[in-house]
């Protein structure tokens, strides 16, 4: 997953499964702790967003997620 962001590091569009996805809104972020019972497990930032495929112009709310620089979908809502 190839994720560009703004200068306050928020996503501003991601590609995924082949596919660019423009970020029309971010609905909120967190921050989740690193498991204590994985020994070289990182904290978790994961954004909700809105955002719009840009080949259909479907909206879709998404959960990305980056762990150290990898980002990856967590949930499509």
């Amino acid at each position: 997953m190839q994720v560009q962001t703004g200068p306050t590091g928020q996503p501003t569009r991601f590609r995924w499964a082949g596919r660019w996805y423009a970020v029309l809104t971010v609905l909120f972020s967190w921050m989740e702790a690193a498991a204590w019972w994985r020994p070289n497990s990182s904290n978790v930032r994961v954004w909700r967003v809105e955002a719009r495929a840009q080949r259909t112009g479907r909206d879709g709310v998404y959960d990305i997620a980056d762990s150290e620089g990898h980002w990856y979908v967590r949930r499509v809502m």
